[in-house]
């Protein structure tokens, strides 16, 4: 078509650099502005299309609406007159890029999940630009994304469409096969087989959707080092895509985080109804995820201590001895997320220019029915608020465990601020409720925690508490320019439809906290009768079953918790995944694997570290790695319940009585109404 040297237009050709259906690629100088660009010409079979030709400089025109970074740039588009043919060519003058395919970049660098993700943010953000413009690509894949020697990812051939071609043919390990018809036409298939949306492979109109769907196989494939759909031919890889489920990405690649994995499977969900529905909130996801990576997530143990190595599942049946110590290890779980879902936010005692104590709200209705709202109201917020990447948490709980026990049920609001300072807030929230009617009032206030001005009052009426904290937290949010929060995406209304259940699962957790094992299930029982989808009280009831001696039943509530999963918050979730191959399905070599990733995803989640030390100990005989866990779970919070019941026993193994009485000491100090401090102190005697 086109010789090295030969003069186009005001462009001097370098070299050929690629061929599509309807175009063939050019390095080229513009000898106007003195720069090298990709030159793209339509093939000489098109010059006498007009419907292709048409579209070529339609879908130009369209991409280069897109101005955004990761987004291969268009310049210029034109006709000009081949001087040996004769013919009008028509061209589009792109930014040359120099760097690698994605694909070549993978197997040429080693990249950790950090980079992987950040690879992954950057691609679905020059996504997102062309989806605000409703432009969709059509053929997101690895061979459309160059990796440029800054390691900037860049998306090529946006809006551009592909060839047209009447049967399935293979182009080497893209599987770049493509189905013959014009796009715009319903009932016609094109695109990239392997990475095909089901509305592609099945000739349906698609949107952005189709798009995300075909960045989850991307993701998954980048996660994973395959595609999710395998399989020897076209035809199987479609049917595939059409009715087949992914296997889960942390099977592939253990070291995934769950919520990555959560992310590849919102992409690939088969019903477009079911992923993504804006590709800005997958850019979001993305982000909050690649700032927990920055954030400096690693292993606790010291890097004297080797990782231990599971080389196969343990034999239930020939390890019962095991069986009775795990379940005995882990009676004493105290389930602090929904109690205190956020101690990972609350660890630090350094100042954070957006930390916030939530203190309570007091009841102003003088109406006892309402007295569950006082603990309810800050649960609900922290669960709000705590999405928020920008902002570090104290939840109230957190702040009465820094309180002396004799004023954690008998204390004022100045000695709250003083215990909501140690732990490193700069602001408080407060604030009270009353009954309007038949309505609720929520007053609240934040103020500084070293001056006590008041920096922002609000106020929200309504019927349902859960509504009305929602609109409070967008509120807060705006005040605080909490930007990231200000559309919950998991706040508690999702994954419990009424305030009841809510208020009886509350009651439960103060009752399992105190170690009142059978008046707790009582509570939780009553919160699945309110709300048979409530996924939380399945758990905890699977659990306490467990602690009892009766696995039948725990595995029946572990059945019916994970039924009602997806509408758990992220790290609820995680937890069920964990305790269901512990209990449920009694795998520990996967139940370990995923406690390691939980502990990756959340180093300050104190309830994690503990048990993943108890895992190793028990695992693994490896004590130091053991200890290293446990005392960081006791570094976030001192009076951790669980992990200080656990130093008792590890001590007590190594024979250092004085040791676990120290610490069974401090757990009767921090819990005197609590019978387990009284059955360990007893048998340690």
């Amino acid at each position: 078509m086109l010789e090295i040297g030969q003069q186009f237009a005001h462009f001097k050709i370098v070299e050929k650099i690629g061929e599509g259906g309807m175009g063939a690629v050019f390095l080229a100088v513009d000898q106007k502005l003195n720069r090298q660009v990709a030159l793209k010409l339509l093939l000489p079979d098109a010059f006498d299309n007009s419907e292709k030709k048409e579209r070529f400089s339609r879908e130009a025109k369209t991409a280069a609406q897109i101005s955004h970074g990761n987004v291969m740039a268009i310049y210029d588009i034109g006709t000009t007159k081949d001087e040996k043919t004769g013919n009008d060519i028509d061209f589009i003058v792109m930014e040359h890029i120099k760097g690698k395919q994605l694909t070549d970049y993978f197997q040429t660098e080693k990249l950790d999940l950090n980079q992987t993700v950040r690879l992954a943010e950057k691609i679905a953000a020059g996504l997102a630009a062309a989806h605000n413009l409703n432009i969709v690509h059509r053929d997101i894949k690895a061979d459309n994304i160059i990796i440029n020697l800054e390691n900037e990812p860049k998306i090529l051939d946006f809006g551009l469409a592909k060839p047209i071609e009447s049967v399935f043919q293979s182009d080497g390990d893209e599987n770049t096969d493509t189905v013959d018809n014009d796009l715009t036409k319903a009932g016609k298939i094109i695109g990239t087989v392997s990475y095909m949306s089901p509305e592609q492979a099945k000739g349906e109109k698609v949107d952005t959707r189709s798009d995300i769907f075909s960045f989850g196989i991307l993701l998954y494939r980048m996660a994973c080092g395959e595609f999710p759909f395998n399989a020897p031919t076209q035809v199987s890889t479609l049917a595939k895509i059409l009715e087949s489920k992914h296997e889960p990405p942390r099977v592939k690649n253990a070291g995934i985080p769950p919520e990555l994995e959560r992310i590849i499977d919102k992409c690939l969900q088969k019903n477009p109804e079911d992923r993504y529905q804006d590709t800005r909130d997958l850019v979001v996801d993305l982000r909050n995820l690649r700032r927990q990576f920055d954030s400096g997530i690693t292993s606790t143990i010291s890097t004297e201590i080797d990782k231990p190595q599971i080389t196969k599942t343990v034999n239930i049946k020939a390890k019962p001895a095991l069986i009775v110590s795990i379940i005995a290890i882990l009676v004493f779980i105290v389930v602090w997320q929904m109690y205190d879902p956020q101690s990972s936010s609350t660890s630090t005692v350094q100042a954070n220019e957006n930390s916030l104590a939530i203190l309570g709200f007091d009841n102003k209705t003088n109406d006892e029915s309402y007295d569950w709202l006082e603990t309810g109201l800050p649960e609900i917020l922290l669960t709000d608020l705590s999405q928020s990447q920008a902002i570090q948490i104290v939840s109230q709980n957190r702040i009465l465990d820094c309180l002396p026990p004799d004023k954690k049920i008998n204390h004022t609001f100045e000695e709250c601020v003083d215990a909501a300072r140690t732990l490193g807030a700069i602001h408080v929230l407060s604030g009270a409720f009353y009954k309007l009617g038949e309505q609720i009032r929520i007053d609240a206030r934040i103020e500084e925690v070293g001056t006590g001005k008041i920096v922002t009052t609000h106020k929200v009426i309504g019927d349902d508490p859960f509504s009305l904290v929602d609109s409070l937290t967008k509120k807060i949010s705006a005040s605080l320019n909490l930007n990231d929060a200000q559309n919950v995406d998991k706040s508690v209304m999702t994954f419990v439809s009424s305030p009841e259940a809510y208020k009886q699962y509350l009651k439960g957790m103060d009752l399992f906290a105190q170690g009142f094992d059978n008046e707790a299930k009582a509570e939780f029982e009553k919160a699945i009768q309110i709300d048979s989808s409530f996924a939380l009280p399945y758990m905890r009831i699977g659990m306490l079953s467990m602690f009892l001696g009766q696995q039948k039943i725990g595995a029946q509530y572990f059945s019916l918790a994970k039924q009602h999963e997806e509408k758990l918050p992220l790290r609820e979730k995680a937890l069920l995944d964990v305790y269901s191959e512990l209990w449920l399905n009694q795998n520990f070599n996967n139940a370990y694997v995923k406690m390691e990733s939980f502990v990756n995803q959340f180093p300050d989640d104190k309830e994690g570290q503990t048990i993943l030390g108890v895992l190793q100990y028990e695992f693994n005989r490896d004590t130091l790695g053991a200890l290293a866990h446990i005392n960081k779970a006791l570094e976030i919070d001192p009076t951790f319940h669980l992990a200080l019941y656990q130093m008792v026993g590890i001590q007590k193994s190594m024979e250092d009585y004085d040791k676990a009485l120290e610490y069974a000491l401090k757990a009767k100090e921090h819990y005197p109404d609590s019978p387990d401090a009284y059955t360990v102190l007893a048998a340690l005697y």
